[in-house]
């Protein structure tokens, strides 16, 4: 697993929190194979974007929806024919978990 930390502010009413961004095996691969299409900078970018929009701190124009019947959320960002799916753990540090990272035919069906 790949981590990656940044800081962030405002996140909720407790100000800066830092998020920590961790990649499956299977998603850095990817992002490793296929850097002409996505890189772990923008990536990051997109991610750093969809916990903003979830929180709502600021909208952005960024493709982000809930997947439903998981028990725990699962988020998915589009970016043309790649899709991140990820969920989070919201407490001191929020904890971002990429799943999976994939083109859009291939994502769903792990």
């Amino acid at each position: 697993m790949k981590k990656q930390s940044f800081t962030i502010s405002p996140i909720g009413d407790s100000g800066n929190k830092t998020i920590d961004i961790v990649y499956s095996k299977s998603a850095s691969t990817f992002i490793e194979k296929n850097s002409t299409y996505l890189d772990f900078t923008e990536a990051n970018t997109l991610l750093t974007k969809a916990m903003r929009s979830i929180f709502q701190i600021e909208s952005s124009n960024i493709d982000l929806k809930k997947l439903k019947g998981s028990a725990m959320p699962i988020y998915r960002i589009r970016k043309g024919n790649i899709r991140i799916l990820f969920r989070f753990e919201n407490g001191e540090i929020i904890v971002v978990h990429v799943e999976t990272i994939d083109f859009r035919g291939n994502v769903y069906s792990a």
